[in-house]
């Protein structure tokens, strides 16, 4: 059992079609997170409904809580979204154009692939800023009194998953590449990074 970049990075077959690398363990662990925010927020508001009904006292912060973690919960669980093959697109029309023109759907997909590494990128460089002057600015959100807390965690969410999506994309976009070159893929599902 040997260790390289490219194990680290690509992989390694785990047996039965299986493989994963430590940025595949990240990527699905971050999906894991995301998956417990969703319970967390569905508890939430359980507790906030039953608060509201039966002791006439709802919980400060339910409504901004919910609505931050949202948009953590998608960016959390986009890069294994993406690595796992469930991102829409075109299926319908890409599947069966690369099994009757290989080297082309390959190229398409390599397209496809930097297209949106880029949408990444500029998500990234977008929220950058905002990330930055959350943090010096020490900003919240909530209401005054009532119920607050930082926005800097949000947006730091935002753009290391913004980050690590982009990373993602760039390891299709090189595997869709090489397929490009060679006329087509080995086993797709199996050498997924």
């Amino acid at each position: 059992m040997t260790f390289s970049f490219k194990t680290l990075v690509l992989g390694r077959r785990l047996g039965g079609g299986r493989h994963n690398s430590l940025f595949g363990y990240l990527v699905d662990g971050l999906n894991a997170v995301g998956s417990l925010l969703i319970f967390s927020i569905m508890a939430m508001i359980v507790v906030d409904v039953l608060s509201r009904n039966l002791l006439n006292k709802p919980i400060a912060g339910v409504a901004e809580l919910v609505a931050a973690s949202i948009v953590m919960i998608v960016f959390l669980q986009l890069p294994s979204t993406l690595r796992h093959g469930r991102m829409a697109q075109a299926d319908i029309f890409i599947q069966g154009f690369t099994e009757r023109h290989p080297r082309l759907g390959h190229g398409l997909q390599t397209l496809f692939y930097l297209a949106g590494a880029y949408m990444l990128m500029v998500v990234y460089q977008g929220t950058l800023p905002t990330f930055l002057r959350a943090w010096e600015r020490n900003q919240f959100m909530g209401v005054e009194g009532v119920f607050t807390f930082p926005v800097w965690p949000i947006r730091l969410v935002v753009i290391a998953c913004a980050a690590i999506t982009l990373l993602q994309y760039l390891l299709l976009a090189l595997q869709a590449l090489v397929w490009t070159v060679r006329g087509g893929a080995p086993d797709a599902e199996e050498d997924r990074p």
